[in-house]
């Protein structure tokens, strides 16, 4: 276990600590504000730590399996999960719809699939520049949902604009996964 594994596993426990800060908001409304301002704290050092740990592991060379796999699982269980427990609040679904989640759960999935048939192939099949930019936007509209939720008008605007790029860049992200694996996935026929 190294320091970039440490941190994605750090990630994936700050992620559970969201969901409960989430939830326990939503039980318990009197104490709504605080605790989703604890949980989009939690969530900004959480997107941090991606950051973190793909360039620590890719500065000191010690990308491993572990990390292949763990990385873009956290990420997944961050967002995926964030945006599931957000459409338990009217605060969210002002601008957050259940078919925006389902395609969500629905590139990851494929995505995940995919890189599994690429990479059981013998190739890798790594994380690509428009990804990034996807989980950037994903980011950014969970978190201005969480502002939302806390009871901030201000970031309204961001979670709208947020919405939409990260609906267009998740499905052409995905689209482009499937271009990218095409000889792969369909045997050479296209």
């Amino acid at each position: 276990m190294n320091i970039p594994n440490l941190i994605t596993t750090a990630r994936l426990v700050i992620t559970v600590l969201v969901f409960v800060c989430l939830q326990l908001g939503f039980c318990w409304r009197e104490q709504l504000v605080p605790l989703t301002w604890g949980a989009f704290v939690l969530f900004l050092l959480a997107a941090f730590s991606d950051f973190l740990d793909g360039y620590l592991a890719r500065k000191w060379n010690l990308v491993t399996a572990f990390g292949r796999v763990a990385d873009p699982f956290a990420d997944k269980i961050l967002i995926t999960g964030s945006l599931i427990m957000l459409l338990q609040f009217d605060e969210a679904t002002d601008v957050l719809t259940a078919w925006f989640v389902v395609v969500v759960v629905a590139r990851e999935f494929l995505v995940t699939a995919v890189r599994g048939v690429v990479e059981a192939s013998g190739q890798p099949f790594p994380a690509d520049r428009l990804g990034k930019y996807k989980m950037v936007a994903q980011c950014w509209t969970v978190g201005a949902l969480m502002t939302m939720v806390a009871g901030t008008d201000f970031w309204v605007w961001a979670a709208v604009w947020g919405y939409w790029v990260s609906l267009v860049l998740t499905v052409v992200s995905g689209a482009n996964y499937v271009y990218k694996a095409r000889k792969i996935l369909f045997g050479g026929a296209i």
